[in-house]
């Protein structure tokens, strides 16, 4: 099968042809030299002022001729270094590019709608990157305190807290500022918790997780060892190439040595996915302790919030790192744009190919209920229309030679056969419509509509093949199929089919005989 993609490639002169040109100048300079000396010989012995200005001539043509190949190669040199240029190797020029190559993917969408939508979402990147705009995003179980984290770290109390899970109900932002970072504007963005119960909880966790993807920082905030419901989304975000701080929160409800055994399983269980330094403890909102008076007296105070360790690591993190934490993210999220817009494109093909298989798997009908073809082998094969291949592949701005379309037709149409899907469409279509008494006297039904199925299942399945970069997937062809037929041929969809197919033949049966 010929190769239907186009792989970019460098105009750079690779090294074996630039030696190799060098030769050949080499041994062509060695005999134009050569020939040069045997014409001044031989017409010093006629004229020595003619062969001396002869000589003179050719000497400035092959000077002239050096230049030209010499200016030649340059340019040769200097174009390909452009070419390797193009993949650049800085963060923000390569954040930038992912940005461009985003929006030219979302050209190719059709739907109007979402074409808006994601140049909206697309041009919020944009703005992010041009002004700076950096986002830490606090993320963990509605217990673990991940308001009160943020109230300590801006000084005030900027968002309530409460004992109930579900106090954050979406998405809220906190200016916040790091001193000696005045590379852009830093926002604290509060979450819903995981995990949350009740009416809306699973919504706002599926918005807390969103938030927590396009993070530049993820702060993920637990109040003791990490449990399944936290380590899962840490592990995929940081799987993702989210780059995390792992918080330990309220470890004033520890003793000192309990809380240093937690903070250290937390760094065992992390171990890969997050530095050691990146797993810091605080306590962001402590609980008041019982202080006891020279005279006597006992009194409740509440200690102060401590989350300077937090504070400094943010910091740290932000000073080394932040540019290319932000340009990181930028790429990480034009692209998941990029994947969106492609799956945009894919529907809209997959749609225009489906009705193509319709139209086809109809005309197929109408042309064997006239002409009912014997054997199953040709009813495959007549089922499978080469110029529909081709038609879909187009649709997926692939472009097949009718040959090739013809032999994927064949191979399809015996591997049909090799497999007894033909024989047994056959049986499950005859019985049902055999079930019918309009279905039943009406002359070559049968194989008009096993052609019409077998039409469907094989057009559904060369749509797989060209939307999956012409890749039949697991088991090859044969595995494509088995596939497409455990959709096709599920008894609510052959009952369905069988309506719509019986219609369809009895209007073609009333029109022949009119």
């Amino acid at each position: 099968m010929p190769t239907m993609t186009t792989k970019p490639h460098s105009s750079r002169m690779p090294a074996w042809t630039g030696a190799l040109i060098a030769l050949v100048g080499l041994a062509l300079m060695a005999w134009v030299l050569s020939s040069i000396s045997h014409i001044h010989s031989q017409l010093a012995t006629i004229s020595p002022t003619l062969a001396t200005a002869v000589l003179a001539a050719l000497m400035l043509a092959l000077l002239a001729i050096l230049i030209v190949g010499v200016r030649f190669m340059w340019v040769a040199s200097r174009t390909g270094r452009k070419t390797e240029a193009v993949a650049s190797t800085d963060p923000t020029e390569a954040a930038g590019q992912s940005v461009d190559a985003a929006r030219k993917q979302i050209d190719l969408v059709v739907d109007e709608v979402a074409r808006r939508a994601l140049t909206t979402e697309l041009e919020e990147i944009e703005g992010d990157l041009a002004a700076k705009r950096y986002t830490v995003v606090v993320f963990g179980t509605g217990s673990a305190g991940k308001t009160s984290v943020i109230n300590a770290l801006l000084g005030h109390e900027a968002g309530a807290t409460d004992p109930a899970v579900g106090t954050t109900k979406a998405g809220v932002e906190h200016a916040y500022t790091i001193d000696g970072f005045d590379d852009g504007k830093l926002r604290l963005v509060d979450t819903p918790g995981l995990s949350e119960i009740g009416e809306g909880g699973m919504f706002r966790e599926e918005r807390a997780r969103e938030l927590a993807a396009e993070a530049d920082l993820l702060l993920f905030v637990v109040d003791q060892d990490l449990r399944d419901i936290e380590f899962k989304p840490l592990s995929s975000l940081a799987k993702l190439g989210k780059r995390s701080i792992l918080l330990f929160n309220k470890q004033d409800l520890f003793s000192d040595q309990d809380a240093d055994a937690i903070a250290q399983r937390l760094r065992t269980r992390v171990d890969g996915l997050i530095a050691p330094a990146d797993v810091v403890v605080c306590a962001a909102n402590p609980v008041a302790v019982t202080v006891r008076e020279a005279s006597g007296d006992e009194s409740a105070e509440t200690p102060p919030p401590d989350v300077s360790l937090l504070a400094d690591r943010l910091a740290d993190t932000l000073h080394a790192e932040g540019r290319d934490l932000l340009a990181g993210n930028v790429l990480l999220r034009a692209k998941r744009i990029s994947e969106k817009a492609r799956d945009r494109i894919n529907e809209a093909r997959r749609q225009a190919a489906s009705s193509i298989v319709t139209r086809f798997q109809w005309t197929t009908a109408g042309v064997m209920f006239v002409n009912p073809v014997p054997g199953l082998g040709a009813l495959a094969t007549a089922a499978i229309n080469y110029q529909m291949i081709a038609e879909i592949a187009k649709v997926f701005g692939l472009s097949i030679s009718i040959d090739d379309a013809k032999r994927l037709a064949t191979e399809l149409g015996q591997l049909l056969v090799k497999m007894g899907v033909v024989s047994l469409a056959t049986n499950i279509l005859g019985k049902a419509l055999k079930a019918s008494i309009a279905g039943f006297v009406a002359g070559g039904a049968i194989e008009a509509v096993a052609g019409a199925y077998l039409t469907k299942l094989s057009g559904e399945a060369f749509i797989d093949y060209f939307s999956h970069d012409q890749d039949w997937g697991e088991g090859g062809m044969q595995g494509a199929v088995e596939r497409r037929f455990q959709l096709e041929g599920k008894t609510e969809f052959i009952a369905g089919f069988i309506k719509e197919a019986t219609r369809r033949v009895l209007d073609r049966r009333e029109g022949d005989s009119q």
